[in-house]
C-alpha cells in the first residue's frame, strides 16, 4: 500500500479550494436505476436536505441518512455487520482510509461511472490521499483542520496553544481528548502523527504519556470534554466555554452565522483531514450509490450547500465563485498560519489509535 504525504503548499491548495450554495439545481437523471434506495452514514449537516429533495425526485431512489459522529463508531459497525452491510456509503477521513481498507470494508471506485468526477477542483483531481495502488477508493467532499477558537469578546487573542492551560481559563476550556492528545504532543515538541515513530514504540509511548499527564494535570481548566460539533458549538453560544479546539467546521458555521467567534492555528502548528464519501464492499445497492455519488458532484451549489452547512472547505470546482463575501473570509486563514496546517497520515495508525485510546480514556478517568 502506498503512503501519500500531503505538504504543505498542498495543503494550500486543499483549504484554498473550497473557500469559495444554496440553490437545489435540477440533477441530471440516470438512465437506469437498478435499486430505489441508498443508505449513507454521514456526519451532520454534511448532505443538503434541499439536494436529497431533489436527488429523491428527480432519480425516484430514497435516501436514507443515518449520522454518525465517530470514525471508530463507523468503523466498529461495518466490522460487525461484514459481508452484509447496511449501508451503502460511508464518510471516511483520508488518515483513516487503511483501517477501513485492511479490513476489506471499502470498494475501489470506478471512476468511469462517475460523469461528473472531472468537477472536483483542482486540487483534488488524482486525490492522493484516496490512492491506493493506483486505486481510488472515495471521493472528496469537504477539507477541515484542527483549530484553536476563542470568543473574541472574552479571550484573548493567542499564538499559542499555551493559552488552553493558562490559569485564568479555568473552567473555560473544552476539547476532544483524542484530537487534542495529538496536538499537545505537537505542542511539546514530539510527533502527534507518530509518523516518526515506526520502530520506536517506547518513543512513542514515553510522548504519548507526556500528553496525557500534562493533560491530567490542567484539568481544572476544562469545562467539559465534547464530542461532536453542534456540542461544541452550543457550550459557545452559551457563553460556557471561552476556548477551545475545535473542528474548522464547527466554527466557520458559527462566524457564518455571526458570532464573535474566531479560529486560527497556533505557531506550534496543527493536523488536516480530508472527508470522503466511500462506497461500501458489498454495499446492498451500489448501482444507487454511483448514482448518488455522480449526482452530488454535479454542481458547485451543491458543494456550497455542503460548506454552509459544515463550515468545512469544500471539493468542489467553482464553490468559491457561489458563496458571499463573508463566507468566504470565515473560510480563510492567513497564509503563515495556513503553512502550519500538517495533513494527517496513514502511517503508524494501529499504534496511534492504540495509544491514543488507552491515553484518553486514562485522561477522562483520572
Amino acid at each position: 500500500m502506498n503512503n501519500f504525504d500531503v505538504t504543505r503548499r498542498s495543503a494550500m491548495k486543499l483549504l484554498a479550494a473550497g473557500a469559495g450554495v444554496l440553490a437545489a439545481p435540477s440533477i441530471i437523471r440516470p438512465a437506469f436505476a437498478q435499486s430505489k434506495v441508498v443508505n449513507i452514514t454521514t456526519y451532520d449537516k454534511f448532505v443538503p436536505q434541499s439536494f436529497i429533495d431533489q436527488f429523491q425526485k428527480d432519480t425516484g431512489i430514497e435516501v436514507r441518512i443515518r449520522l454518525t459522529d465517530d470514525q471508530g463508531k463507523q468503523y466498529n459497525l461495518l466490522t460487525a455487520e461484514g459481508a452484509a452491510p447496511s449501508t451503502d456509503i460511508v464518510t471516511v477521513t483520508g488518515h483513516r482510509l487503511s483501517q477501513f481498507m485492511k479490513s476489506n470494508l471499502l470498494s475501489s471506485l470506478d471512476t468511469t461511472r462517475l460523469k461528473n468526477w472531472g468537477k472536483l477542483a483542482a486540487a483534488y483531481k488524482g486525490a492522493p490521499q484516496l490512492t491506493v495502488d493506483g486505486k481510488t477508493f472515495g471521493v472528496p467532499l469537504l477539507a477541515g483542520f484542527e483549530g484553536l477558537v476563542r470568543n473574541t469578546e472574552y479571550a484573548k487573542a493567542s499564538d499559542s496553544w499555551a493559552i488552553m492551560f493558562d490559569d485564568e481559563n479555568k473552567n473555560l476550556t473544552s476539547y476532544i481528548v483524542s484530537d487534542f492528545l495529538s496536538i499537545v504532543m505537537r505542542y511539546q515538541g514530539n510527533d502527534g502523527d507518530y509518523v516518526t515513530y515506526g520502530d520506536k514504540p517506547e518513543v512513542a509511548q514515553a510522548a504519548t504519556n507526556q500528553a496525557r499527564d500534562f493533560l491530567i494535570q490542567h484539568k481544572d481548566k476544562v469545562r467539559k470534554y465534547y464530542d461532536a460539533g453542534s456540542e461544541l458549538q452550543q457550550m459557545l453560544v452559551n457563553e460556557d466555554i471561552y476556548l477551545a479546539q475545535a473542528w474548522s467546521g464547527p466554527a466557520a458555521k458559527l462566524i457564518m452565522d455571526g458570532h464573535p467567534i474566531e479560529i486560527s492555528v497556533p505557531k506550534e502548528g496543527t493536523f488536516g483531514f480530508l472527508y470522503s464519501f466511500n462506497i461500501v464492499n458489498n454495499a446492498p445497492n451500489a448501482d444507487a450509490a454511483y448514482t448518488f455519488l455522480d449526482a452530488i458532484l454535479s454542481s458547485p451549489e451543491i458543494g456550497a450547500a455542503m460548506t454552509r452547512q459544515s463550515g468545512f472547505s469544500s471539493a468542489f470546482d467553482g464553490v468559491d465563485k457561489v458563496l458571499d463575501e463573508k463566507e468566504r473570509a470565515a473560510l480563510s486563514l492567513p497564509p503563515e498560519q495556513v503553512e502550519r496546517i500538517q495533513f494527517f497520515s496513514s502511517v503508524n495508525r494501529d499504534m496511534k489509535n492504540e495509544m491514543i485510546d488507552k491515553a484518553t480514556a486514562e485522561i477522562k478517568s483520572a
